[in-house]
């Protein structure tokens, strides 16, 4: 009867927790968002403001034809640390290089490429652009299969950030 009672309680546990997320919908878009924050160095207490994901769930393989964008919310210590550490991890000081946005395949990127102040993100992987470990920055480039793309405004901690393959 306990093993009965730990299988009920384990699997009331399991349904909640996928209906407080939205089911599986809610918990692809927990990893999707967790990604983001790895793949451009956000701390996990970054208030998520938006989101949008495309396609919505993970299939058999890769995600053909991946577009995620999010918008997050620093407070002013994370805030801070994360700009001084910006640097090292390839971000650049804004405002965006001349030229650069027009070289970008993707058109109506979901961040502000007019901002002047805070720092910009602007890599390309190839393949696996999700999840990759080797990126390249969009200066070594010339055509771009993706785009791995941020925008940090350092007067409203406010980081603009989206993910995208054209494969």
């Amino acid at each position: 009867m306990l093993r009965g009672s730990r299988l009920a309680v384990g699997s009331l546990a399991l349904a909640l927790l996928l209906g407080a997320c939205g089911g599986a919908q809610g918990v692809q878009d927990a990893m999707d968002q967790a990604a983001l924050r790895r793949r451009f160095g956000l701390p996990c207490r970054a208030e998520v403001v938006s989101y949008s994901g495309y396609p919505s769930m993970v299939g058999f393989g890769q995600r053909e034809g991946l577009g995620l964008s999010a918008t997050f919310q620093l407070e002013p210590e994370p805030a801070q640390l994360f700009l001084e550490t910006a640097a090292e991890a390839g971000w650049e000081p804004l405002p965006i290089e001349a030229g650069l946005v027009e070289r970008i395949p993707f058109r109506e990127l979901d961040v502000p490429l007019s901002l002047s102040q805070g720092a910009y993100l602007c890599l390309t992987a190839g393949d696996e652009v999700l999840h990759t470990r080797e990126t390249r920055s969009c200066d070594e480039v010339v055509q771009f299969h993706d785009i791995i793309f941020g925008v940090f405004d350092s007067t409203t901690n406010r980081v603009w950030v989206t993910v995208r393959s054209g494969y």
